[in-house]
């Protein structure tokens, strides 16, 4: 297996947990949602807050909400200046209120992917077989945890949560990882790298696990920016250039990114596409449907 893979709720928890200060008019805010639990949270942090406060010589006020919408909010209304979102939490933003700041590169790429994983005890073998199996998705905004699998579904003609024993809701990719490592669901779909880095940290959370399907390679989560913040490519600059120093260099290496790049929007299209054909189902279904 290649080297465990960022996952970019690494640099949420950095923001989170690594540089809390008191609020002030001339603080950075930094908004963080969640996408993995405050357990896996507290094992993850690092010291990229620092890092930032340090460059910027600006103090941090950290923003933190539990769902993806919320965080979409506050960026949109400027309540907070720049916001750590997943892909698919970035297609339902306003681009005229926000701007792409970067994107992480791992292992020499700036995409990643969604994965079905089942419990290896269990007979499920593909979508099919997923047929009255208790399911699990994370955020309704989430593309790895819930866009791409419903765009997947409707495209394999299952239409309908009745489709399955029960569906869950669990706002948090690694809580998914957990429910089927225990079995308490049968399946569910999950950000690779989350799941990657779940494996290699602690894999007795993943050794009763199997991925029976990957998805196609989508952009990564980007960082964005709010477009009132005034400083904004002075911190694209500070990103950018972390590979460059040996304090960024060695904060990258421990959170397994090579460096931060810059990608177009036009990148997330493929995303958005896939929730336009979400959005029409919904609208003609009479009923609701995961």
């Amino acid at each position: 297996m290649k080297k465990i893979t960022f996952i970019i709720i690494l640099v949420f928890v950095s923001l989170y947990v690594g540089n809390l200060y008191a609020s002030s008019s001339d603080a950075v805010k930094i908004g963080i949602s969640s996408i993995v639990s405050a357990e896996t949270n507290l094992s993850m942090y690092e010291g990229l807050a620092e890092y930032i406060s340090k460059m910027l010589n600006k103090k941090t006020e950290v923003v933190y909400r539990k769902n993806y919408s919320d965080m979409n909010m506050l960026i949109e209304n400027s309540k907070v200046d720049v916001a750590f979102v997943c892909t698919g939490a970035y297609s339902s933003l306003d681009e005229k209120k926000i701007d792409i700041l970067v994107v992480p590169q791992v292992a020499g790429k700036t995409t990643y992917n969604s994965v079905l994983i089942v419990n290896k005890d269990s007979n499920i073998t593909d979508l099919k077989s997923l047929r009255n199996k208790t399911i699990a998705f994370t955020d309704p905004l989430s593309n790895t945890g819930y866009i791409y699998p419903v765009y997947l579904l409707l495209n394999n003609n299952i239409r309908n949560r009745s489709y399955f024993k029960k569906v869950y809701y669990t706002y948090s990719h690694d809580k998914s990882i957990i429910l089927v490592n225990k079995g308490v669901v049968d399946a569910a779909f999950v950000d690779i790298m989350i799941y990657e880095y779940l494996n290699s940290v602690t894999p007795q959370k993943t050794k009763n696990i199997k991925v029976i399907h990957i998805s196609e390679d989508f952009p990564m989560p980007p960082v964005v920016v709010s477009y009132n913040y005034k400083d904004k490519e002075r911190l694209r600059d500070i990103f950018l250039n972390m590979h460059k120093d040996e304090e960024g260099r060695k904060i990258l290496k421990k959170i397994n990114i090579d460096k931060f790049e810059v990608i177009t929007k036009e990148r997330y299209n493929i995303i958005k596409k896939m929730k336009m054909v979400l959005d029409e189902h919904f609208k003609n279904e009479s009923s609701e449907i995961f």
